[in-house]
């Protein structure tokens, strides 16, 4: 459920960033080899108490690791990271030693929210901890795990998949928001190729007709993030674990149905679309209960073990901006033939009494007919008004105003020609 949440934010916010990663991403331009030089405390207040952090940066290993195959990273700097709305950067920094573990004592200044975390760089690649947030952290929160680093290519395992369809907007687009959970199952950091053969880390196929296509909350930067030619790709280092993607595109209507390769295996797919009429087709999935982010209420349906190269199909309703101009295409149509029917009307009675009228009795002064060329030139407003209230107006509604308009021109004419006449 916490996933489903975070897919709510990214398909009602767009392009967010959580604490963690931002605070993160925000320190990787300070990590270096060398050593830090110490942050002047803020003039701020500072919180009282001291707080220690005792880790151990650990390594794969040919011989000699424990039973996980892992070693010590021997003598590798790590780097204490303070990150707030005041001041952010390196506070600290050590030496691990030979069997790998590493030690601070700081005092928390500034800020009362700012986050603190250790870090290193190994071939080249940051590895962070997670946040600290207690006064003696230790334990699995400050081990920091390294990898040597290859750009072979090798497939990522893909743990988990989210297609997010939202309804259709004003303009007949709707916003989709994809995340997946990659797992690199190997002992090293993938990282992308450069030179002749440069090549992303990852890869996957996106709709032709997609824009605004942008890298959402996540593992990755948007700074490693790309999209062209029907593809998104990352060039991120993807060390070993499991790495969230996540972006978010919008599409049109007339991309419905939904057609999407699942490209390699995936251990669960899942859909949500917005629409309690929508239908998502394919090979596995099952409809099951519904569910309902940041308000909004999402039709789900679920597959599992999903093979490579599986479709699925998904299927929406004819979005509300169509249907509307159809609509409004149809009232312009009955107008116009309420109105050409009124014309008939008055045109057989004004026939009806000139064929009562002998030619020798013709009448002094022409007799007038104003609820003809009057009754046209209200049903011409009436219909300049219909129109007008339209923001932005199909092709086909604007074809046919302009041709019952123009109708109705052609009669008013006739209408006021006839009366000038005195036929």
């Amino acid at each position: 459920m916490n996933c489903l949440r975070r897919m709510g934010v990214l398909l009602l916010a767009g392009t967010t960033a959580s604490t963690t990663v931002g605070t993160i991403a925000s320190a990787q331009n300070a990590v270096s080899g060398a050593p830090a030089a110490s942050t002047p405390p803020s003039t701020a207040q500072a919180p009282a108490g001291a707080r220690t952090v005792e880790g151990r940066v650990r390594v794969p290993v040919r011989g000699g690791g424990d039973s996980t195959g892992m070693g010590p990273a021997r003598n590798v700097w790590v780097t204490l990271h303070r990150v707030g709305k005041d001041t952010a950067g390196p506070i600290d920094s050590v030496r691990s030693d030979a069997a790998g573990a590493y030690r601070f004592r700081y005092t928390p200044f500034g800020a009362g929210d700012a986050v603190y975390f250790a870090s290193t760089t190994y071939g080249g690649i940051a590895y962070f901890t997670t946040p600290l947030r207690t006064t003696s952290a230790r334990g699995d929160d400050t081990e920091i795990t390294v990898f040597d680093t290859t750009s072979r290519v090798f497939p990522m395992s893909v743990k988990g998949r989210h297609l997010i369809v939202s309804k259709a907007d004003s303009t007949d687009m709707r916003t989709v928001v994809e995340v997946f959970e990659l797992s690199n199952d190997s002992l090293v950091t993938l990282i992308a190729r450069d030179g002749a053969n440069a090549g992303p880390t990852w890869s996957v196929a996106i709709p032709q007709a997609a824009i605004d296509v942008r890298a959402n909350e996540g593992e990755i930067s948007p700074d490693a993030f790309a999209a062209q030619n029907g593809r998104v790709s990352v060039f991120a280092p993807i060390a070993p674990g499991v790495k969230q993607v996540a972006f978010s595109y919008k599409l049109p209507g007339a991309s419905f149905p939904m057609r999407v390769r699942a490209e390699s295996p995936v251990v669960v797919f899942e859909v949500l679309v917005e629409e309690p009429t929508s239908v998502v087709r394919g090979t596995g999935f099952t409809a099951v209960d519904p569910v309902t982010l940041e308000g909004r209420n999402f039709r789900r349906f679920l597959a599992q073990d999903t093979k490579a190269d599986a479709e699925l199909v998904v299927e929406v309703p004819t979005s509300a901006t169509p249907g509307r101009n159809l609509y409004i295409a149809g009232l312009l149509v009955a107008a116009g033939m309420l109105m050409m029917l009124a014309l008939t009307r008055s045109m057989q009675r004004a026939a009806a009494k000139r064929a009562a009228v002998a030619p020798t009795l013709r009448p002094t002064a022409p007799e007038r007919e104003p609820l003809t060329s009057e009754r046209l030139a209200q049903e011409i407003a009436a219909l300049d008004a219909i129109y007008a209230k339209q923001d932005a107006p199909s092709a086909a509604v604007t074809a046919a105003y302009e041709a019952r308009r123009a109708e109705l021109k052609t009669a008013l004419a006739e209408a006021l020609a006839e009366v000038g006449s005195g036929r």
